[in-house]
């Protein structure tokens, strides 16, 4: 069984099986016991993370936009300080008008665009987040396939497009399972139960130690379920993350132990929404005149070819209408720029920008400097080195392009596609000059070896 087979067959079980029809019965919450790792090792949840990566970016239509992204990992952000973990949790949108979310070995979480915009306000999606930030803490991907690979394995090959298919689309994934596997599928069914209850259970106390409303996961299910309730296509949210009465009272009770102190309400949310449906090209009303104006000037980012300037410059007080401003300019404002970056030090968005108009004015070399220093900082890297390699294109420097590029793939796992840049990234390394570049690729190339070596043995 190979490293994607068996990544395919983790993913399929822990988010793809459901329950939609609701319980009449009274289920206690399961002690499911400590999280174990018998399955296995660290090391080897770093591989399945890799390859499940890859499988992310070849079959899921992402969104790149850097705004949207980062703002996504700042929530990620603020509940991950309540929660102990050595792993490197990566965040990504994907571009899909379903309401759903997944994740993948080694803290891979995906949102739908559909799911952002569906939720009320910002609470709903950290309780979204967080519950499937529970889901990696907790061990499900391991525990699932400690208690199931004796009955399944022998199925397994048939499952290796189930990767995305089972988290993206759970009636086609339930569908293969249930064609495949004749293995306990009513065991397994209550086993994903039991997850889905721990999940909110630590979820809802993790999103209360991070300021938000520990109700917001009670309400954003409670809302989905009426709103759907009638209807014959539910979303696939409630596919593979079943709500039942009975989950939400719990989560409600839960709730209801812990106190709540409402914070100070900000834009984040509210522009998040207004900027991801501007790039959706979905028709918005607005009645603030602000929120209006960075409407406009958002659809003149995104095309400057055809729209007109807008006129308006009063935007909301945010650091995401002080970058459009800046990013809008004909000339480059440096002295701006700087200062925004030195009130965001840590903020990607702003200095990927920064790099987009400094490559736009022929300054690729300081588009560099700006990048290079965030790439051992940030866990989604191919967001840095991409724009890197386009740096060192334009200086044209080739061994430094593939390197940068390499480096990229590698970090998404595409491990085939590094090699063949590593390699290119060696021929062109002038070897008197760049020794530093030279010793660089000599670390990659080991580090490849040693990946490839590692998804055979798994």
């Amino acid at each position: 069984m190979n490293l994607l087979q068996r990544a395919a067959f983790i993913g399929l079980l822990v988010f793809s099986i459901s329950v939609t029809a609701e319980e009449t019965s009274t289920i206690s919450l399961p002690d499911l016991g400590s999280p174990n790792r018998a399955s296995f090792s660290q090391q080897q949840e770093d591989v399945l993370s890799l390859a499940f990566l890859e499988a992310v970016y070849q079959q899921a239509d992402l969104i790149t936009d850097p705004e949207l992204n980062d703002y996504v990992r700042d929530v990620g952000a603020k509940l991950l300080r309540h929660v102990h973990s050595n792993r490197k949790f990566q965040f990504y949108i994907i571009k899909d008008d379903s309401i759903n979310a997944f994740a993948g070995p080694g803290g891979i979480i995906a949102i739908h665009s559909g799911l952002i915009l569906a939720a009320n306000r910002e609470d709903e999606l950290a309780a979204v987040m967080a519950h499937e930030i529970e889901h990696v803490q907790q061990e499900h991907l391991s525990r699932m396939f400690e208690n199931n690979k004796k009955g399944l394995l022998p199925t397994i090959a048939g499952l290796v497009a189930a990767l995305l298919i089972g988290s993206q689309n759970p009636q086609a994934g339930i569908a293969m399972v249930m064609g495949g596997i004749g293995y306990n599928a009513q065991q397994q069914l209550a086993f994903s139960r039991d997850h889905e209850w721990e999940a909110d259970r630590f979820g809802i106390d993790v999103l209360h130690s991070a300021g938000y409303d520990p109700n917001a996961m009670a309400d954003f299910f409670d809302t989905l379920a009426t709103r759907y309730r009638n209807d014959s296509k539910a979303p696939e949210m409630l596919m593979s993350h079943p709500v039942t009465s009975k989950r939400i009272s719990d989560s409600r009770a839960r709730a209801r132990t812990l106190t709540h102190k409402p914070k100070a309400k900000t834009d984040d949310f509210s522009l998040a929404q207004i900027r991801l449906k501007q790039l959706l090209g979905q028709t918005q009303l607005l009645n603030d005149p602000k929120q209006i104006c960075y409407q406009q000037q958002i659809a003149y980012s995104l095309d400057k070819h055809t729209a007109e300037a807008p006129q308006c410059r009063q935007l909301p007080e945010h650091r995401f209408s002080r970058l459009i401003a800046l990013q809008n300019q004909t000339a480059i404002d440096e002295q701006h720029w700087q200062a925004l970056i030195d009130l965001y030090p840590n903020n990607l968005a702003i200095r990927l920008r920064y790099a987009d108009k400094l490559m736009d004015t022929n300054q690729a070399q300081k588009a560099i400097e700006q990048l290079m220093p965030l790439t051992q900082q940030i866990a989604e890297r191919w967001t840095l080195w991409e724009p890197i390699a386009r740096a060192w294109n334009i200086l044209g420097d080739t061994a430094n392009e593939a390197y940068a590029m390499s480096n990229a793939y590698a970090s998404i796992g595409a491990l085939k596609l590094a090699k063949i840049q590593i390699d290119k990234a060696d021929k062109h390394t002038n070897k008197q000059t760049q020794t530093q570049l030279k010793k660089d690729i000599d670390i990659l190339k080991s580090w490849l070896l040693i990946q490839e070596q590692s998804r055979e043995d798994l």
